[in-house]
C-alpha cells in the first residue's frame, strides 16, 4: 500500500490554515492519521466547502510521483457545479489569474473547459433593490420589499487545465455564472433565498473524477466519487432539477445537453 483515495466531505477543512475559525474542530488530515495509524501525505488539497475525490499518499517519495502523474497532460479532473445563469452547452475560460494569497499577486495561466448536464428554472424571492438615481414610482415595489422571479440554474461539468486557487469559482464568477452557494464568489442575495425556500446546504462543488497513471505500474486509474447525498437532497426539493443519477451517468459517460 502505497496510497489510498478519499471522498471529503463537504464542510471539512483539509488542514489548520488561513480558513479555520474557532469553531472548527475536525480537520480531514488529522481524522486520517488517527484512523489508519500512519502518516499520511496529501497529494491534492479541496477547500473546506468542496466535496469529493481526494488522493493520499503514505511516504513523501509517493506523493511526489502521484502529483506529477495528477499534473500531467493525460490527467483529467473533473468537478460538477451548479451556478446560476443558462450556460452553453460547451464553453471554456483562460482568463488568468493571480494567486489571491501571495503579496505579489502576479498573474498566471488558467484553463477550464465545462459542459452543460441540464439547465433548470425555480422561483426565489428576494428584497427589492432600486436602481440609483430612479426615483421610485405608485404602485411599484418599494425597496427592501420582498419579490418573485424565476432564476435559471445551470448543472455544469468543470474540468481543470491548470490548477490556480479557487479556479472554477473565479472563472464562472467571470463569466457572470457564480455558483451557487459561493460565499466569497456568488451572489449573496441569491444564496440567502435558496437556503430558506430549498434548503442550499453549501457551495455546490463537487470533485466527481479523476483519471491519471498508476505511479508505480502506469496503469490507467478511473475514479468515480457520486454526487453527494446533501447536494442531491437540494436539488430534490427544485422541481425541476436532475436526479442525482442522471448527474452521475452523464460524468461517466462524458453526455452533455444541446443548448440553441
Amino acid at each position: 500500500e502505497r496510497f489510498c483515495v478519499i471522498s471529503k466531505p463537504g464542510g471539512m477543512l483539509v488542514h489548520r490554515n488561513r480558513e479555520i475559525n474557532k469553531e472548527d474542530r475536525v480537520f480531514l488530515l488529522q481524522t486520517l492519521r488517527d484512523q489508519l495509524g500512519r502518516q499520511v501525505f496529501l497529494v491534492n488539497r479541496l477547500d473546506r466547502a468542496t466535496s469529493g475525490l481526494m488522493v493520499v499518499a503514505f511516504d513523501s517519495e509517493t506523493c511526489a510521483l502521484l502529483q506529477a502523474s495528477l499534473q500531467s497532460d493525460s490527467a483529467e479532473k473533473e468537478y460538477v457545479v451548479v451556478c446560476r445563469g443558462r450556460t452553453e452547452s460547451v464553453f471554456e475560460s483562460r482568463r488568468p489569474l493571480s494567486d489571491k494569497y501571495s503579496k505579489a499577486r502576479t498573474s498566471r495561466e488558467a484553463h477550464t473547459s465545462f459542459r452543460t448536464l441540464a439547465h433548470f428554472d425555480i422561483e426565489i424571492e428576494e428584497p427589492f433593490i432600486p436602481s440609483r438615481g430612479v426615483p421610485e414610482a405608485e404602485g411599484v415595489i418599494l425597496e427592501g420589499e420582498a419579490f418573485r422571479r424565476n432564476l435559471t440554474v445551470s448543472v455544469v461539468s468543470a474540468t481543470l487545465h491548470t490548477g490556480r486557487t479557487h479556479q472554477i469559482r473565479r472563472h464562472l464568477q467571470n463569466l457572470a455564472h457564480h455558483p451557487l452557494g459561493d460565499t466569497s464568489y456568488g451572489k449573496g442575495r441569491i444564496n440567502d433565498s435558496l437556503r430558506a425556500s430549498y434548503g442550499l446546504p453549501r457551495l455546490c462543488l463537487h470533485a466527481a473524477r479523476m483519471a491519471f497513471a498508476h505511479p508505480l505500474t502506469g496503469e490507467r486509474l478511473e475514479l468515480h466519487e457520486p454526487f453527494p447525498t446533501d447536494l442531491a437532497a437540494f436539488l430534490r426539493t427544485c422541481p425541476d432539477a436532475p436526479p442525482a443519477d442522471d448527474i452521475d451517468r452523464m460524468i461517466r459517460s462524458g453526455e452533455g445537453v444541446a443548448v440553441p
